[in-house]
């Protein structure tokens, strides 16, 4: 998810505000990109939401305060041993002697 993806959800849940980013006057600094806007910035120029430090600190706040969780989208152990794997099907594996195949006219499903 991208920070410009979980800016609409944090203002719709009041985590955050839109504030307005100051407007650089040359000489403008290194970082400083005329083309992107950061959404959180009330699309001030100079950096894009992705870039916005600002954003990502206040990002890593919730975390820290346990407010903001993200879910992993791969299987793991810890919360989820077993992950799904589609219908509800069952397989197994038989070990042992060969047998002789049934007769299409005796096997029945149950």
């Amino acid at each position: 998810m991208t920070y410009e993806d979980l800016l609409p959800s944090f203002i719709a849940n009041q985590m955050a505000v839109i504030s307005p980013g100051n407007i650089y006057q040359p000489p403008l600094p290194k970082w400083y990109y005329p083309d992107a806007t950061c959404a959180y910035h009330g699309k001030t120029p100079g950096h894009s939401t992705e870039q916005c430090l600002a954003f990502k600190h206040k990002v890593q706040i919730l975390i820290e305060a346990r407010w903001l969780m993200f879910q992993e989208d791969r299987p793991n152990i810890k919360t989820n041993p077993l992950s799904n794997h589609g219908g509800g099907a069952v397989n197994a594996v038989e070990s042992g002697r060969p047998r002789r195949s049934k007769p299409l006219k005796d096997v029945k499903t149950p």
